[in-house]
């Protein structure tokens, strides 16, 4: 606790009140109250008088010379000169939580009075869920209040502001969704770090799954990995619905090609671009003595492979019964090399090159084969006996955030684009908030935000309105130098959107704190489904 710029805080206090105080007073009073304070249990209670409101936190007075500050739970906002009890929920250390007591609220009408005609007790639980409704908007009727009431005593250890807001958002509440919903509150919900979990998963998991189970499981078990990464796994054609436009499924060009970069992404980038030649050299090596035959060999020495392929031929040996040394083609798979190639071919599923985000259906496509994968993912681990282990974990928590995401759009637009950058990844979110009604004006705008988290330039925010033809957007970064670096390039995304017959107008401004995606979704009438150029083009 920074005592000397709290000390000049207070003075201020006590100047405007008429009252005088000096600087070791109010520093023994300070210390006298943490005293106080830190004498009492968690759930104890303390009485005092609001003296001042700073920022978040609040400056009590609860006895003769004894001064506490403060953050007040349950987002009330107390007024200097109340008296107020407060049950402590955190001492520890220097900050200090108090949750507000119901008797404090006993003087509001409008929670006594949904309480009594609902026919619930009137305590401060119940007074504590009634507030949490009113604040996110929800109805305060017999029925909403009942339903409430049961949702909270079926999830015991949620925080009612989290079911309230889920319902607010018509999120079905279930153990699932609750553990997602918190994730993003917590800005732990990005696909592109459980994306990197799931590839140093697989990495970790050779070695486990081969070494301590059934060697035969284990065998089985990367069979139908090789499968999966290699095509050979029928993908069934699963989707997600909620991620597409519904009028236009296909995937494939106009004349019924598939686009090279489709192309190169389904068969993998060669080896020699993910390799270098020592370690193409240390591979080749490894097959040959595992008895694989001289074309592969040679192939993996040149790099004229693709991950794919390799996959393929890999998956062919452990098949084969009379493989000489199938022993030592398991080394290999637990070798750096083949361990970089699968995370590789992974990060290629499942991820987005830049120039992939302006195709149409990309993103579709995208969620389409993770959803997919992860559902194989899934079978060969429950098959291999394998659904405790933190591999099984990160495919069921990346499966989860998939289907979260299926749930948030039905009421908002929400996508997620793990990026593969030039070199390194980004996170990127896309979300459009605009009134429905707008939309059907014809001069209806359509606004969204996009955040992306990068190495380099830190978080950026992106903020565009479209009215019409045209396009404003305000860039929030994170410092002067990163503002100068977009803004010296800003004219390559002008050339593109002129390109597309829009006009451009754009801000350069520092970001004041980091974006959570998840409260402007909260803080917004949304509910507009829009992913296609024809409401508002993100390609460019």
């Amino acid at each position: 606790m920074n005592l000397s710029s709290l000390i000049g805080q207070i003075n201020q206090t006590y100047t405007e009140t008429g009252m005088t105080e000096g600087n070791a007073a109010l520093e023994q009073s300070l210390r006298n109250g943490m005293e106080t304070i830190m004498s009492k249990g968690q759930g104890q209670t303390v009485a005092g008088e609001v003296l001042k409101l700073l920022g978040e936190e609040v400056l009590l007075s609860i006895g003769k010379n004894q001064v506490l500050k403060a953050q007040v739970d349950g987002g009330m906002m107390p007024q200097p000169g109340q008296l107020l009890t407060f049950q402590i929920k955190n001492n520890s250390g220097n900050k200090i939580l108090l949750s507000p007591l119901f008797e404090n609220t006993s003087s509001d009408p409008n929670v006594l009075k949904a309480l009594r005609e609902a026919g619930l007790p009137q305590n401060g639980n119940m007074a504590g869920m009634v507030r949490a409704m009113m604040q996110e908007g929800l109805p305060i009727d017999r029925q909403s209040l009942y339903q409430m009431n049961r949702l909270m005593g079926a999830n015991p250890q949620t925080p009612v502001e989290t079911l309230s807001r889920m319902q607010k958002l018509q999120i079905p509440v279930t153990a699932e969704n609750i553990q997602q919903f918190e994730h993003y509150q917590n800005l732990e919900h990005q696909l592109l770090s459980s994306i990197t979990d799931l590839t140093e998963g697989f990495g970790q998991s050779i070695g486990q799954m081969l070494g301590t189970q059934d060697p035969e499981k284990g065998i089985s078990f990367f069979e139908n990995i090789l499968k999966i990464f290699s095509g050979q796994e029928n993908a069934g054609g699963e989707e997600i619905s909620g991620f597409t436009d519904g009028d236009d499924q296909t995937v494939v060009q106009q004349n019924g090609e598939k686009s090279e970069n489709q192309t190169v992404q389904e068969n993998g980038k060669e080896l020699r671009e993910t390799l270098s030649e020592g370690e193409l050299q240390n591979l080749s090596r490894s097959y040959r003595q595992a008895g694989a035959p001289a074309s592969l060999v040679k192939e993996i020495l040149t790099g004229n492979i693709t991950g794919k392929q390799l996959f393929e031929q890999t998956q062919g040996l452990l098949t084969q019964e009379q493989l000489p040394e199938k022993e030592k083609l398991l080394s290999v798979m637990e070798g750096r090399e083949f361990k970089q190639i699968l995370k590789g071919e992974l990060k290629g599923r499942f991820l987005l090159e830049p120039e992939e985000v302006g195709q149409e259906h990309s993103v579709e496509r995208l969620y389409e084969r993770m959803n997919t994968q992860l559902r194989q993912l899934s079978r060969a681990l429950s098959e291999a006996g394998a659904e405790g282990t933190p591999l099984a974990k990160t495919v069921s928590n990346l499966s989860g955030n998939l289907e979260f995401m299926h749930q948030l759009n039905q009421m908002f637009t929400y996508i997620q684009l793990p990026l593969k950058m030039q070199n390194q990844n980004a996170n990127g979110e896309l979300f459009v908030y605009t009134n429905k009604k707008s939309l059907a004006k014809k001069d209806g705008a359509v606004s969204a935000l996009l955040h992306l988290d990068m190495e380099n330039l830190g978080s950026v925010d992106v903020h565009v309105t479209l009215r019409e033809e045209k396009v404003s957007t305000k860039f929030y970064l994170k410092d002067d130098a990163a503002l100068d670096l977009v803004e010296a390039h800003i004219d390559m995304l002008n050339e593109r959107l002129q390109k597309r017959g829009y006009l451009f107008q754009a801000e350069f401004l520092q970001s004041p704190d980091e974006k959570n995606v998840v409260t402007e979704i909260l803080s917004k009438d949304s509910g507009v489904k829009v992913l296609s150029g024809r409401s508002f083009d993100a390609r460019a």
